[in-house]
């Protein structure tokens, strides 16, 4: 008869289970360290195709950095500029989901 993972682990002794106990954890702790690195690294960056206005956004969706030309007054209404921030981050946000959903 072949004994479980269970069985072996309640055969040990109370030191090997703290050691084994310590070990498992320090593992688990070192593998969630590694994937919030890699969270924390991912940056989607999103550019309007008329190069007026770029966003940066980290893993979670916030805003990280906004880049707006200085001619921008020029060129849109204050409502244009909200619709375009709009949709850039939207596609930004889609873009940060898939890279989550690639480390995770």
């Amino acid at each position: 008869m072949i004994s479980s993972a269970d069985d072996e682990f309640n055969n040990l002794g109370d030191a090997e289970k703290v050691k084994f106990s310590q070990n498992e954890t320090a593992a688990a702790l070192s593998r969630l360290d590694h994937l919030l690195n890699e969270l924390d690294s991912l940056r989607a960056g999103v550019d309007d195709p008329d190069g007026l206005v770029s966003l940066t956004l980290g893993f979670d969706g916030r805003l990280l950095e906004v880049r707006i030309a200085d001619a921008i007054g020029n060129v849109m209404t204050n409502l244009q500029l909200e619709k375009k921030l709009n949709s850039l981050f939207a596609a930004g946000n889609k873009g940060v989901d898939e890279m989550r959903g690639d480390i995770i």
